[in-house]
């Protein structure tokens, strides 16, 4: 048994056999930083749970201008709303970091929908929270970089715990800002004591006061 895939709440509830099986049912797949899982327009053949890394979901617009729609962390689903429409992946999936990612194929995730009502539960669920979470990060895009880059640093504690390996650089990438403007920001927020920072590495201190600077969206 993958004891990763058993402790998560998509897969807690399938049955012991089922949880037995599933690994061979699925293709550990490794992604370089700066990678694309799928692209947007992609068909969808696959859904994904990402192992380790961070993976931004992406949309471009006309000028090559990336919007962030999403951020995914480790045990979270991504991919799921093509597969299940049949449809285009609406958006791309690049990573942040190196990253390892499950292959679920699409037959093998309509498999587990169908004979397992926990599993579909915990699924639109999952489908439900990445809805609000790309309302917040659009609603956030209208905000000051100060704001964006609190409402990162909360996120990111809330799904990853307090202490981030993540560098100066992702939190520029993932708040839409510079690397400069990013590194005095987070200085800034150092000072105040609502961070600490080293190699490679921010732990969120105070994420309450985060979130009031924000101030962020309603994100269950």
């Amino acid at each position: 048994m993958d004891f990763f895939l058993a402790r998560l709440p998509v897969f807690k509830r399938l049955p012991e056999k089922t949880l037995e099986e599933l690994p061979r049912q699925l293709f550990l797949r490794r992604f370089n930083k700066g990678q694309t899982v799928f692209m947007d327009g992609d068909a969808p053949r696959s859904v994904y749970l990402l192992k380790s890394g961070l993976i931004k979901a992406v949309k471009y617009s006309r000028r090559e201008e990336a919007v962030i729609m999403e951020i995914i962390s480790p045990g979270g689903l991504f991919g799921m709303i093509a597969v299940l429409d049949h449809k285009p992946y609406p958006v791309s999936a690049v990573c942040i970091q190196d990253c390892e990612a499950y292959e679920i194929s699409s037959r093998v995730f309509e498999e587990l929908l169908k004979t397992h009502p926990d599993f579909s539960l915990a699924v639109y669920s999952e489908i439900g929270e990445h809805l609000r979470q790309g309302q917040a990060l659009r609603a956030m895009g209208r905000e000051s970089a100060p704001q964006r880059i609190a409402f990162i640093l909360w996120l990111l504690s809330k799904s990853l715990g307090r202490d981030l390996a993540v560098r100066r650089e992702d939190i520029a990438e993932m708040s839409g800002t510079t690397p400069e403007t990013a590194i005095r920001i987070l200085s800034g927020f150092r000072k105040k004591k609502l961070i600490a920072s080293g190699w490679k590495k921010i732990t969120v201190l105070k994420p309450e006061e985060l979130e009031k600077y924000a101030p962020t969206p309603d994100i269950p």
